[in-house]
């Protein structure tokens, strides 16, 4: 865990509080209502990068990931507070600022979650103005954000004149930009920011200074070098002449990376003499209580930097940060021996670690090794960003507001979800679609099923009409429903009689949206309905689950303790009967799985059905905390398809009937399983009931 010391920006600051006012200040879960735009880029917008690699999985799936760290972040860290118009982003666990108060780092760190979260989080452009609302009510004599705020009453606490940091000012900078693109109506607060920054954060040679009040004409910090920020600022805002900036920051990466860490590109928390072309770095007790003349809590973050810079804009446009991103992301992962948990937050400039006073044994933070996931990617090391991804979704040293602000912003790119204000990558809308399972077997005069999926693979969801060609004569295709909007499902019937043609025929499913048409194909096999070798059954053990306490075939689990099959219809009715599997429910974070295994002959069609309720007290209209996938497996437990997935969205009144086409497993034994899923992210629960199930073959 990164050490709760404070990350000073000035000179001489100490972290006396004095004795004010205290407001009130509350957590968000649920930000008050108002009208508010409606969003041009929702979340998810997904991105093409123009370099690199992404991390493996379905995008529907990183998208998921983002949701779900970004309901746990949202409920954490974004408080409605101090004025009843304010929100603020707190510096809990870290102690950065008295009352885990806010500081202009994380307060610009939140104005670009947020804008870029608008769409799944409803109340987005609301907590923005929130957020705008408190850096407008604390602004130094420069017009730009005091650096750091007491928790309970946001005045300004430090010692001396208020000033600002480079870091947050670039930030909320940027997060007026996204907000002005993706709401609209913010664009003279954004150049009226600018104009600031400009005219106080950027020396006149062009480097960035560390504060806005610097005095000193030399010396610069590489965790505010956002090259990608600052493109934008250069498309947005042409009074100023950012291109300077950006070539002079360039300058400044080339200039001490070649001097100090040619091989690995890493650079100090500090460097001195950036006014000229020798920078280098600056005394190990420059300005904080770390080693500011290498690798520390500040510098950690300029892979994740150089690697966003790269993957936004190329290997031509962003030379310079794409061969620093290489150079880190190699270091890294060769230091870590491909193990993001192992990167220390203090590195020497030759890729050493470095564990001596003042920070003996301060060798574990979740920040430094997630900063390195966007430079993994624009490196093209597939393994290493896989690794890193998969960390993102823990908090393996239990860090608070630093590691796991970073960390959200990090997935958001990661995810292939970080679109650039400046125009030059969000994608259109787009769509894909696909048949699980993917063939069937069907005797004449029976029926065959498929859940055809879509999926929103660009831009935002749209209505996709399904409709189907070819396929066995004498037989009919349907589809229920045959519009979908893209992220849900459709169940595809072939329909067949007596004299339908038998044999194998491949059927087109085409998804016809505005913009434009995807395929998938689902094959079925028409077998003869005269001397079949099937014979018509109900496969299943107990499939009403009436056997009572004895669930045998089935099997159950809950990390709760509980038994999903039981008889508490007083609470939750079964559909038939006094029993039925109960997932779920509970209040709490819990996985509930019911299963159950079965062979089904070969020669034969085989139907698989149950009946679903779902009842849920989850308030959100889009978030999906809790989930229940029904899925077939193998007799070595891997998943062989996923026939459907349910959440808190879904809920009904009463029970219904859901089918799904198992031919294709026929002479094979299975696994038929139930998994819920809750993670009390949103503080509301969702009830899974399932019962009589059935599955039945001919």
């Amino acid at each position: 865990m990164r050490p709760t010391r404070a990350r000073a920006l000035a000179l001489g600051l100490s972290l006396a509080t004095a004795t004010l006012g205290v407001v009130a200040v509350t957590a968000v879960t649920s930000a008050p209502a108002q009208a508010a735009t409606s969003a041009a880029y929702p979340f998810p917008t997904h991105v093409t990068y123009k370099v690199g690699v992404t991390p493996a999985g379905s995008q529907s799936s990183k998208d998921a990931a983002v949701e779900k760290a970004y309901n746990s972040w949202k409920s954490t860290y974004l408080i409605h507070g101090c004025a009843s118009n304010e929100y603020y982003i707190s510096t809990k666990g870290d102690g950065d600022a008295t009352n885990n108060g806010p500081v202009s780092e994380g307060q610009g760190y939140g104005m670009n979650i947020i804008p870029l979260m608008a769409g799944y989080d409803a109340d987005a452009q609301t907590e923005f103005n929130g957020l705008w609302q408190l850096v407008k009510d604390h602004e130094d004599q420069y017009g730009l954000m005091e650096w750091q705020l007491d928790g309970k009453t946001c005045k300004y606490y430090s010692s001396g004149t208020p000033d600002g940091a480079t870091d947050g000012d670039l930030d909320i900078g940027y997060g007026l930009i996204l907000a002005d693109k993706q709401w609209g109506g913010y664009t003279s607060a954004a150049k009226t920011w600018l104009a600031n920054f400009y005219n106080h954060d950027v020396a006149s040679d062009g480097h960035l200074k560390c504060e806005d009040d610097d005095s000193t004409a030399d010396d610069s910090r590489p965790s505010d070098y956002m090259i990608d920020h600052l493109r934008a600022f250069a498309a947005y805002d042409p009074s100023h002449d950012w291109n300077k900036v950006i070539q002079k920051t360039e300058s400044i990466v080339t200039d001490f990376t070649a001097s100090y860490s040619s091989k690995y590109g890493l650079m100090s928390d500090f460097i001195r003499g950036a006014n000229g072309s020798s920078p280098k770095p600056a005394a190990a007790n420059y300005q904080e209580d770390q080693p500011d003349n290498i690798v520390g809590y500040n510098s950690i973050r300029v892979p994740w930097h150089m690697g966003t810079d790269a993957l936004e804009n190329g290997t031509t446009v962003a030379a310079t940060a794409y061969a620093d991103a290489v150079k880190w992301s190699n270091c890294l992962n060769t230091f870590s021996g491909g193990d993001p948990g192992k990167v220390w937050p203090h590195m020497n400039l030759n890729c050493t670690g470095f564990d001596s006073s003042p920070d003996q044994g301060d060798t574990q933070a979740e920040e430094a090794g997630d900063s390195a996931g966007p430079a993994a990617m624009a490196s093209g090391n597939q393994a290493w960003t896989n690794a890193i991804w998969n960390q993102l979704a823990t908090n393996p040293f239990g860090d608070g507001y630093y590691g796991e602000t970073i960390k959200m912003l990090v997935y958001i790119v990661m995810a292939g979800d970080y679109w650039n204000p400046a125009g030059t990558t969000a994608a259109g809308n787009d769509f894909s679609i696909s048949a699980s399972p993917a063939s069937g077997s069907v005797a004449q005069g029976s029926s065959a099923t498929s859940t055809i999926s879509t999926a929103v693979s660009s831009g935002s969801a749209e209505s996709v009409a399904l409709s189907a060609t070819g396929g066995p004569g004498g037989s009919t295709v349907s589809f229920s429903p045959s519009t979908v909007t893209s992220g849900a499902s459709s169940t595809l019937t072939v329909s067949t009689n007596s004299s339908t043609a038998t044999g194998t025929f491949p059927i087109t499913v085409t998804g016809t949206a505005a913009s434009g048409t995807h395929t998938t194909t689902y094959t079925i096999t028409v077998t003869s309905s005269t001397g079949s070798t099937c014979t018509a059954a109900q496969l299943l053990g107990n499939p009403g689950f009436e056997n009572g306490a004895t669930i045998t075939p089935w099997t159950e689990s809950s990390t709760l303790g509980s038994a999903p099959i039981n008889n508490d219809t007083a609470d939750e009715p079964a559909h038939a009967g006094s029993w039925d599997a109960w997932l779920n429910g509970d209040g709490k974070a819990d996985t509930d799985t019911v299963a159950q295994s079965v062979t089904i002959p070969t020669g034969c069609s085989a139907s698989f059905s149950y009946y679903l309720h779902i009842d849920t007290t989850e308030s959100t209209t889009t978030a999906k905390p809790d989930t229940l996938t029904v899925q077939v497996l193998n007799s070595s437990g891997t998943v062989l398809s996923t026939l459907a997935t349910y959440s808190n969205l879904n809920k009904n009144t009463g029970y219904t009937q859901h089918t799904s086409d198992l031919s294709s497993y026929a002479g094979q034994t299975v696994t038929i399983k139930f998994t819920g899923t809750e993670t009390d992210a949103n503080g509301g629960t969702t009830d899974f009931v399932i019962d009589d199930t059935a599955l039945q073959t001919s």
